[in-house]
């Protein structure tokens, strides 16, 4: 017991996803199958630490509801609240893994560093990547401090959860920085990080329900955006643009963006750049100066999947949505 006490504790949170995947001996198809105790039985650090393994909607990534969403963020905040802990790891499917992050960070940040990963491979594959995901994972949750908030470690590198991406379907190497790096890599054993987080406020409330009737419509060259008319016929809560890369929209989609905001659906327009932010210089019909006068909120840092995630949250707790890095206003 004396030995047990000097180990660091973790919670082990297994979602499933790639990472917990084998094949089904019937069917030949990858399944989620592996438990937070058997993923943290694989790894070389199962004997130095002390873990609560806890199993939770075994899905795959794209399966994901809001009562995943909101259920995951309940477990992190309970579980957190009774100081036991010294870091918190997720394992999630990478596909929605950069949005599912990005919410946790937003609604549930914790006293001690929470770290999701994954696996690119399935568990039954040459070259499976999930232990080794897992055991960076296991790392960085007791060598960071909690001011970074959410992250995310893939491949030996460590990602903030706004900022990270999935950027290729399959490579080992499929995770990409909105801000240009990785804020962290794994050497070995030994974790480092280059920099500081971006100070900012978080949401730190979990709403009651999450909106999904946000579509998010992008733009292309000479683009009408027709289908902006027909979502004011439809229950849309609120639309997410991603726009051209400085953040403008096309001449013959401009009116029916405006008329969106006008009827009073929440309109938030982000680059469909790989990074960047966008312009506020630009003052033409369709631009940056143009959109904002008409209500148009212009979100300059996230990308289009995470502003939807932010404007979901916003409509959940019915405040209005502030872009990223600024401060929400809740009142109540």
């Amino acid at each position: 017991m004396a030995e047990d006490k000097q180990k660091p504790t973790l919670l082990l949170i297994a979602t499933g996803g790639t990472i917990s995947m084998l094949r089904d001996p019937q069917t030949g198809q990858s399944v989620p199958t592996r438990t937070a105790t058997d993923l943290l039985a694989q790894t070389s650090l199962a004997r130095t630490v002390k873990a609560r393994c806890v199993d939770l909607a075994e899905k795959r990534g794209p399966s994901r509801q809001p009562a995943d969403l909101l259920a995951l963020a309940h477990c992190i905040q309970q579980e957190a609240q009774n100081d036991a802990f010294d870091g918190i790891v997720v394992t999630h499917g990478t596909d929605t893994l950069e949005e599912v992050a990005f919410f946790i960070d937003e609604v549930a940040p914790a006293p001690v560093p929470i770290v999701f990963t994954g696996a690119l491979r399935p568990g039954w594959a040459a070259g499976y990547d999930g232990i080794r995901n897992l055991e960076n994972a296991l790392r960085v949750a007791l060598a960071v401090p909690a001011e970074y908030g959410t992250l995310v470690t893939m491949n030996d590198e460590i990602f903030e959860a706004w900022s990270v991406g999935k950027a290729d379907t399959g490579a080992l190497d499929a995770f990409t920085a909105r801000r240009g790096a990785p804020c962290g890599r794994i050497f070995g054993d030994q974790v480092e990080c280059a920099w500081r987080p971006i100070p900012r406020a978080r949401l730190d409330r979990i709403p009651p329900s999450l909106p999904t009737a946000v579509p998010i419509l992008a733009m292309g060259v000479a683009d009408d955006a027709v289908l902006l008319d027909r979502l004011l016929e439809l229950p849309v809560q609120g639309v997410v643009i991603a726009s051209m890369a400085a953040g403008s929209v096309p001449p013959l989609a401009r009116q029916r963006v405006l008329r969106l905001a006008e009827q009073g659906v929440p309109v938030v327009l982000c680059s469909s750049a790989a990074s960047g932010r966008t312009a506020e210089d630009y003052y033409y019909p369709g631009a940056y100066k143009d959109l904002t006068s008409a209500g148009v909120v212009i979100e300059d840092r996230l990308t289009p999947r995470k502003a939807r995630i932010r404007l979901m949250l916003s409509l959940g707790l019915h405040i209005p949505y502030v872009p990223f890095g600024r401060e929400f206003v809740v009142r109540g």
